[in-house]
């Protein structure tokens, strides 16, 4: 926003020089009447000082610059251990910075979306307020071509009494706004402590600055819809019917992948599905004993690999197989070297669906730095583990929001199979709205 004094003959030369300058969004805070010239303020002209309030023009031109191009890596023959190195994510991170050194910021994406500027509540009350005012415009100028010429009359008290009424009406709105940001900040405490982002937060209010918000908020139809609403679009679902070919399942450590793998197999042995178990993760002999042990209860195969080459060899003799799973192992995504080593094994795989399991008691700014970091191994579907361990939605959503990932399933407890669910948009955005306005 920004505040400009002119100094004019008549309100008609005001009115041409406030719409040549600012257009017809501006808005007069105030006029009164100045004398220039003179000798100690006899003999000077009448003048008009009109204080004037618009907004700022913010639109900038740039030209975009070429990016650089990386330089087209060398076909060399690496070790094992050079491969790794080549595959963390710190060495992409130096890539993507080098690619994006003369790229302008405002050609870069950027997974937040566009929200109002801090200015738009006053934007909205100057838009209120110039509706009210615009009771008098017919008759502003002739007012104050009447008020120079000649002493106040009793006509003109009239007038000015009524331009108090008004800015009476105006300071009644501003209360009211005030109230309004009050139980907007109720429903923003409410949605904090059922765990949801600040990112997902604000994006919700934003979508109720057309509303009364009434200190009751949670009885408010509307308001009940629009955040079904926009729970409903953040994430999509899918189909466990679909699922085919090579499953490769990653995560952190300690985020049940293991388990979870003996759940979706069991769930496709029901399906009559012809499947194969494979498992990289061999730095835990517990974990590969007890993948052995689901292995022959299901009655299927399960291959053990330790290197890259021993996984291609396992992979291409289960080709004639409906799914094969594959587990790894638990990975820090602080870990360079763990993260490269398994991109070289996934680079093996090329799996169909590289399902991302995240622990549903992880705080949302953890979720996202964790996606962050495997994101780079292209995970394209997700699951949600130990939703017996957590009390809210609010994490959940907010991460399925950011990450674009469609949900698969949710797991709920230690038991193969039952405690796999495969929930619909409807049954958990409804779970998620009780949640916040019973």
């Amino acid at each position: 926003m920004q505040i400009k004094k002119l100094t004019v003959k008549t309100i008609s030369e005001a009115m041409e020089k406030i719409r040549r300058e600012f257009g017809e969004d501006a808005y007069i805070l105030d006029t009164k009447k100045v004398k220039k010239g003179g000798f100690f303020g006899i003999g000077g002209e009448k003048y008009l000082e009109v204080t004037v309030l618009s907004e700022e023009n913010k639109n900038s031109q740039y030209k975009p610059q070429k990016t650089k191009k990386y330089p087209q890596e060398s076909e060399n023959t690496y070790t094992l251990n050079d491969l790794i190195k080549r595959n963390t994510p710190e060495f992409y991170r130096k890539k993507e910075r080098e690619e994006k050194i003369s790229t302008p910021s405002y050609l870069k994406s950027d997974k937040e979306p566009n929200y109002k500027d801090s200015n738009d509540d006053l934007t909205e009350f100057i838009k209120t307020s110039r509706e009210i005012s615009s009771k008098i415009d017919k008759s502003v100028e002739s007012f104050y071509h009447q008020h120079i010429q000649k002493e106040p009359t009793e006509s003109d008290i009239k007038d000015s009494l009524k331009l108090q009424d008004l800015m009476n009406m105006v300071e009644k709105l501003n209360k009211k706004m005030e109230a309004n940001d009050l139980y907007l900040q109720d429903i923003k405490d409410k949605l904090y402590e059922k765990s949801y982002s600040r990112i997902f937060i604000e994006s919700f209010l934003n979508q109720l600055n057309d509303l009364k918000v009434e200190e009751n908020w949670q009885n408010q139809e509307i308001i009940r819809t629009r955040f079904e609403k926009k729970l409903y679009q953040s994430f999509e679902i899918l189909n466990f019917g679909d699922i085919k070919n090579k499953v490769m399942f990653i995560g952190p450590t300690g985020v049940g992948k293991t388990t979870t793998l003996a759940k979706i197999a069991a769930n496709l042995k029901k399906l009559n599905k012809k499947i194969a178990l494979i498992t990289i993760d061999t730095y835990r002999i517990a974990a590969t004993d007890q993948l052995k042990t689901y292995a022959d209860i299901l009655g299927v195969s399960l291959h053990i690999c330790y290197t890259p080459s021993d996984l291609k060899i396992a992979l291409e003799s289960l080709l004639n197989f409906d799914v094969i799973l594959i587990d790894t192992a638990g990975r820090s995504h602080k870990n360079n070297l763990q993260m490269g080593e398994l991109k070289v094994f996934k680079d093996v795989v090329e799996p169909d669906y590289n399902i991302m399991l995240v622990s549903s008691n992880t705080n949302c700014e953890d979720m996202m730095h964790i996606y962050d970091n495997f994101s780079y191994l292209k995970p394209n579907a997700l699951i949600f583990t130990k939703m017996d361990e957590t009390s809210s939605y609010g994490q959940l959503f907010s991460f399925l929001e950011y990450s674009k990932l469609p949900l698969l399933g949710i797991t709920d407890g230690q038991r193969v199979p039952e405690d796999l669910k495969f929930p619909s948009k409807e049954w958990l955005t409804h779970a998620a709205v009780e949640e916040v306005f019973k």
